[in-house]
């Protein structure tokens, strides 16, 4: 048999994709290019593959590539030949604090007109550009249901002229006191959002959102610049994923006989280093077995994307929340790249 009858031809957008890592690895990269094809790849809902070079990616490069993912999820080239300028539309969103003790069911309610306006005045956003506003703010949870494919093809059909549909169809409860507003920008000449907002723009747009929807903190300090809808997205998901880690681990450590809990070691695996899209797991061991047996227990894999994130953010989390429930013997074992 030919050795090469088996041998795997990628096809023509895996190829552009290696050719642009190729490219950026000799700095001399087209991120116009590279976000086509990453939109190709997400219009024919291959997201996993796109993440599947994240995780073997280095540091560098993998955020590279995510920051460039996140910019062609949540932008498009709008068609219209009437204009002479190339116009763009955006999903963004802000990340938001929520009140503790919040009430059942969530409603998370805000007025869509007349947040846009506040929008448009305190981003200053061109003029003639449009912004709409999603009517509900969004839990992390309900973003967890959601892919960059799905975020993509919102922005696109508004883009392309289609009628507004809403992001979600209902609201889980969060998992973490937090919610997102997401909004659109329609018609701009790039896809650059604010690095920054006043003091002032933060107060005002935090004023307005509180008064319409109680179950906001008051928090202005922690309201940032917007950002692309794709890193709300991973950071809504990152939260949900490890919050059911830490209740899957704590679930099986409860169901363990006395003795063996009380002895019981839970094994923390987390990542070093930032940019990477990398598993998160436990192991639960038991000291009395031998060193060869191996955990008692290990959780499945859970994929969290670490951009911006500290470094002991999941261990720290997995920790609090295993503490919680009456685990307190851990360790914390780094997964190291070889380079690090």
């Amino acid at each position: 048999m030919n050795a090469m009858s088996s041998w795997y031809r990628p096809d023509p957008l895996t190829r552009d994709l290696i050719h642009l890592i190729n490219a950026r690895r000799h700095e001399h990269g087209d991120p116009s290019l590279a976000i086509e094809v990453l939109q190709a790849l997400l219009d024919q809902d291959r997201e996993h593959e796109v993440l599947t070079v994240l995780a073997a990616l280095d540091e560098s490069m993998a955020e590279w590539l995510f920051d460039l993912l996140a910019e062609a999820a949540s932008s498009c080239l709008m068609e219209d030949e009437s204009e002479d300028s190339e116009q763009y539309g955006i999903l963004a969103s802000f990340e938001l604090s929520l009140q503790a003790n919040l009430e059942f069911p969530l409603k998370l309610k805000i007025d869509p007109v007349e947040t846009a306006d506040l929008l448009r005045k305190h981003l200053h956003v061109p003029p003639e550009a449009v912004i709409t506003v999603e009517p509900r703010l969004l839990t992390d949870s309900t973003l967890e249901f959601l892919s960059l494919q799905k975020i993509h093809d919102h922005i696109s059909n508004l883009a392309d002229g289609q009628p507004r549909q809403t992001i979600a169809a209902r609201l889980h409860p969060p998992v973490e006191a937090t919610a997102f507003l997401f909004f659109e920008i329609l018609g701009v000449p790039d896809t650059t959002l604010p690095e920054a907002l006043s003091e002032e723009d933060c107060q005002a747009i935090m004023d307005h959102l509180v008064n319409q929807c109680p179950e906001v903190a008051k928090a202005p300090q922690l309201l940032e610049a917007p950002n692309y809808a794709a890193y709300a997205l991973y950071d809504a998901q990152n939260a949900v994923r490890l919050h059911r880690l830490a209740d899957e681990t704590a679930a099986v450590w409860h169901d363990l006989e006395g003795p063996v809990r009380s002895r019981t070691v839970v094994h923390l695996h987390t990542q070093c280093g930032n940019g990477v899209y990398m598993p998160v797991w436990t192991d639960l061991f038991d000291p009395d077995l031998p060193e060869d047996h191996g955990p008692i227990w290990t959780s499945p894999d859970v994929w969290v994307f670490t951009a911006d994130l500290p470094i002991e953010w999941p261990g720290e989390l997995l920790t609090n929340r295993l503490l919680a429930e009456g685990c307190t013997r851990f360790e914390n074992h780094i997964v190291e790249a070889t380079d690090n």
